[in-house]
């Protein structure tokens, strides 16, 4: 069997657009994106937009958050491309749960 490799040099680019021509068609390594960056982008503006925000994101959505982590290294730098302001959901975050604590422990001191 002859491969590429043991063929003599093309002699004009026809041979050469021929020999290219699988590397072009070849697949990357991996596993397949389930989803592109700029479709993690859209998916993270969109919920960013709810009433709930990024909040408990990580939860509710995991998939997303640990698409969004492999694909830019951390949920930080996903919400900064996304364009988010990252520290004002952060801080919402942290808001709503404290939030959510003091009406659990408000509900649990009503009862006994």
């Amino acid at each position: 069997m002859i491969s590429a490799l043991d063929q003599p040099p093309p002699d004009d680019e026809s041979d050469v657009a021929t020999l290219r021509e699988p590397m072009l068609l070849r697949r990357k390594r991996g596993r397949p994106l389930e989803m592109t960056q700029s479709e993690v982008l859209a998916r993270i503006r969109q919920i960013a937009a709810t009433a709930n925000g990024l909040f408990r994101i990580h939860h509710t959505h995991s998939d997303l958050y640990a698409r969004a982590r492999r694909q830019f290294g951390s949920w930080a730098a996903a919400v900064g491309a996304a364009g988010v302001d990252y520290l004002g959901a952060v801080n919402t975050a942290r808001t709503r749960a404290t939030e959510t604590r003091r009406e659990r422990l408000r509900s649990r001191t009503r009862r006994t």
